[in-house]
């Protein structure tokens, strides 16, 4: 076979390597990871199917195939078997299975082989499906939120047993077209959109499978092997302004959400604000603008007249709730223009938009398709705007209604593409980062094909209590696809909050009044320079916790996050009763990946246990109750070691930036902001530890005989590294007795 036509049955998914070619019929290809596929061409059956545990998802073609072939190759994913075969409907097609040597994946793959009105065949489409399996997807609606049922839609469907044995099964490409189907018990599904008409010859549409032990460790292998398949870089954590840096935020829940001191003005007051915490070194260091800066209709998305946002402000064409006429900060509020704003507060911009009106002059100008841009003209003008105003970030809102008044998007090839993909182009060239909002299920699958896609939010607006469930399951989707979750606005007042937002791994951004913030509060979740202390994964439920949900029962939520140093890696969990009575919960270190001895720590209480990693730790939350606690190990040194005791998230990177742990002694490096004087680091040992500097320098070490806690005061070395943050650094040597 010749390497163009490798190409064609490859998916053009970048082959590595010339396929080895054997002809046969009835064939079988098992892969090392542990995956059988079979094919029979006389029956059409084909199968997918794991041996520990038993499962296997079968169907049939409904006729007879031709030209069975089994390939070796290799595209992103790794060197896979693969299974190619064609039938004919009233159309040739061709079809794939692959299985891939070193992940427990497999990839089915539909090829129309010319051009056809309507997808003539669903293919995989199984129906022998293991029995007994719980189910979990996403709800084709606002921010995806999670639903124990098997949802019609362009969401992954979770399978998984009680033993947190899984299988994920979703679109692999064509996202905004794509949905899934079935019940989960008699058929499951992976298709088109039943309205998709005119799909070109050659066109395809590809199925990701993927089993697992383990059902968060499902949920990863499942978004490696995607992101991997389309070519993703994974944003870090701190790759851009809103994810690096504590942030203030002005969108609906925040205090200046259409509201300003009318003494000041909308820009004035901002002004004063930012002069705020500037004098009470409070370190902001972006600030977004929601929909009151540019120019909207009165008209709803569904051709309604309303009202001004905010009857008390003066009318004007920024004061509106419909949507988007004109991308430009309205005069009115910015009489100098918003470059000369943000030169002025002198912190970079988040700047929000909405879905583009009908009566918006866009539509002469530029290729609109419904409520959405699909002219890279169009994308290309907003983003040099924005971009030479000292904008960092584009919030994309509104989403759903983009999509659900945009017919072209979910039924013609390549409209969704030119939407997103026009956006993520536009804005990369200018070095914008991109985020999502009020997304559906498919726009976090879609958004993966970007990298500067950074951050999308998972829950409803003005986070509170009643956001948290939605929140932590649908980060469970975003970061397996690996774009850092956002849970929208909150005042530093709400501890809880505040704390979740910190081990969510994304965004930060508190939206009080003037004089109304916790400085307290926000010194336990940034650096005095602004950069964010956190963990290195989102915060995200237990295995343990979809099993009892998927049974029936409420237990208590119990969410996990880390920090990860190697052997001395530090979880954070947080947990919260959902119930109107006392309940019992808790978490088996082991089960996160622990072992030998731990250290699990209270942080409110400050109370500490040592104990085996394989033993359950337990405890009772009373009603509306929350608990937040630290699990280290006790290392070589015989310490466990918990860092800043300063922030919630302790032992993040941002401050301790690494652990050398051997036996009889542990080395931490610590990093400071550039003029920081000192923090206090601690942890718990059976005896207090001897403490040395061997660069900057330490206080006096402070010991609790009674817990075993130990603590000491550090300073940094005089020298500045230089950076995107200046840095100072101290390295200390704890020595074990």
């Amino acid at each position: 076979m010749n390497f163009q036509r490798l190409l064609v049955f490859g998916l053009g998914l970048g082959l590595l390597l010339p396929p080895a070619v054997v002809v046969a019929k009835s064939v079988s290809v098992k892969s090392a990871a542990g995956i059988t596929a079979q094919f029979d061409d006389v029956t059409g059956h084909y199968e997918i199917s794991t041996r520990q545990p038993a499962r296997k998802f079968a169907g049939v073609l409904g006729q007879p195939a031709q030209n069975v072939f089994v390939e070796n190759g290799s595209d992103r994913i790794g060197a896979y078997q693969e299974i190619r075969f064609t039938w004919r409907t009233h159309i040739a097609l061709t079809g794939s299975i692959r299985v891939y040597d070193a992940r427990p994946v497999g990839l089915f793959t539909l090829e129309c082989d010319q051009a056809v009105h309507e997808l003539p065949a669903v293919f995989p489409r199984f129906t022998s499906i293991p029995a007994g399996l719980h189910h979990f997807s996403f709800k084709d609606d606002v921010f995806a939120p999670p639903s124990f049922k098997l949802e019609p839609n362009s969401t992954p469907w979770l399978l998984f047993d009680d033993r947190a044995n899984a299988v994920i099964i979703s679109p692999a490409d064509n996202f905004m077209m794509a949905s899934m189907s079935g019940d989960g018990v008699h058929e499951i599904a992976s298709g088109l959109n039943p309205e998709v008409r005119n799909l070109p010859a050659h066109f395809k549409y590809a199925t990701l499978l993927t089993f697992g032990d383990g059902i968060n460790a499902t949920w990863d292998a499942w978004g490696a092997a995607l992101t991997d398949l389309i070519g993703r870089n994974r944003p870090a954590n701190d790759v851009d302004a809103g994810l690096r840096y504590l942030g203030y935020w002005t969108d609906n829940g925040a205090v200046y959400y259409y509201h300003y001191d009318p003494d000041s003005g909308y820009t004035g007051t901002l002004e004063a604000l930012v002069r705020h915490y500037r004098e009470r070194e409070i370190p902001i260091r972006y600030l977004q603008l929601d929909s009151w800066w540019y120019y909207k209709t009165l008209t709803d998305p569904d051709g309604k007249t309303g009202q001004s946002k905010n009857s008390k402000l003066p009318e004007g064409e920024w004061n509106r709730y419909g949507g988007l006429m004109k991308y430009e900060a309205h005069p009115a509020l910015f009489t100098n223009g918003l470059a000369a704003f943000q030169k002025k507060i002198g912190l970079p911009l988040i700047t929000h938009n909405r879905w583009i009106d009908p009566a918006s002059p866009y539509h002469e100008q530029y290729r609109i398709s419904g409520f959405a841009g699909v002219d890279p003209l169009w994308w290309r003008e907003i983003m040099n705007y924005i971009a030479g105003s000292g904008v960092v970030c584009y919030e994309q809102d509104w989403l759903n209604i983009i999509y659900n008044h945009s017919p072209e998007l979910s039924a013609t090839v390549g409209a969704g593409d030119d939407f997103t993909g026009g956006m993520a182009a536009a804005a990369k060239v200018r070095g914008l980062s991109l985020q999502y909002c009020m997304a559906l299920p498919r726009f976090f699958l879609q958004g993966a094909h970007y990298d500067n896609l950074t951050t999308i939010r998972v829950s409803d607006d003005r986070f509170d209590r009643s956001r948290w469930d939605n929140f932590l399951y649908t980060s469970r989707l975003a970061g397996a696809l690996g774009i850092w979750p956002w849970s929208d606005v909150f005042m530093s007042t709400e501890t809880n909050n505040l704390l979740i937002a910190t081990l969510s791994a994304g965004m930060v951004g508190v939206g009080d009044a003037i004089g109304a913030e916790n400085k307290e509060n926000l010194s336990q979740v940034a650096r005095p320079d602004g950069v964010l202390v956190k963990p290195d994964k989102p915060l995200l439920p237990l295995d343990e916790v979809y099993i009892a949900e998927a049974n029936g029962k409420k237990s208590p939520m119990v969410a996990w996050t880390y920090s990860d140093h190697g052997p001395l890696r530090t979880d954070y969990l947080f947990a919260y009763n959902r119930q109107e009575t006392n309940s019992e919960t808790g978490f088996t270190p082991a089960a996160l990946g622990f072992k030998g001895k731990v250290c699990v720590l209270n942080a409110r209480s400050g109370i500490a246990k040592n104990q085996s990693a394989g033993k359950r730790f337990a405890f009772t939350l009373n009603p509306d109750e929350t608990a937040y606690y630290l699990v280290a190990p006790v290392g070589q040194s015989g310490l466990a070691f918990f860092g800043d005791d300063g922030k919630y998230v302790s032992n993040g990177r941002q401050r301790v930036a690494a652990l050398d742990d051997a036996p009889g002694r542990l080395i931490v490096t610590v990093t400071f902001a550039a003029g920081e004087k000192s923090v206090r680091l601690f942890g718990y040992a059976r005896h207090a530890p001897a403490v040395t500097a061997q660069s900057g320098s330490v206080g006096t070490l402070t010991c609790d005989a009674g817990i075993g806690r130990f603590s000491v005061e550090v300073s940094p070395a005089a020298a500045i590294i230089a950076g995107q943050d200046p840095t100072q650094t101290a390295v200390i040597q704890f020595t074990g007795k």
